[in-house]
């Protein structure tokens, strides 16, 4: 006789329905952050690679901060940048040398009245 079929104990493979909600909901929870930050990064990258030429162009070290703002400003209307503005990008000066530096936040929504707040610093030497 097959002891397999004698015991009478069948054992069951899977996962409970509590464990599989569980992990559905911090699923769900993961995908609505990432779905809430993605567009705030990929700004923020186009906004890194605008700063990063226009401090890389030659003569940079010599324009007005006029100049460099009206550059930046095309770019970013261009590419539709809306989070950027002229009192977020500044010139600091440091010795002879100068530096294109960005400063922002955005704020977005996650769930409900819980706010995520990303904060961006970046500095751009400006080339001579």
């Amino acid at each position: 006789m097959n002891e397999l079929h004698g015991s009478g104990v069948h054992r069951q493979r899977g996962i409970a329905l509590i464990p599989l909600l569980l992990i559905a909901a911090v699923l769900v929870i993961f995908g609505t952050v990432g779905l809430r930050l993605f567009p705030i990064y990929t700004e923020f990258m186009t906004v890194n690679s605008i700063l990063k030429d226009i401090a890389a162009e030659g003569g940079a070290h010599s324009r007005s901060a006029r100049e460099l703002w009206g550059a930046a400003d095309r770019r970013f209307q261009i590419n539709s940048v809306d989070n950027v503005g002229r009192d977020h990008v500044t010139i600091e000066q440091r010795g002879e040398q100068r530096y294109l530096k960005l400063d922002y936040e955005v704020r977005t929504n996650m769930i409900a009245n819980v706010d995520a707040v990303v904060r961006f610093e970046r500095e751009y030497r400006l080339s001579q």
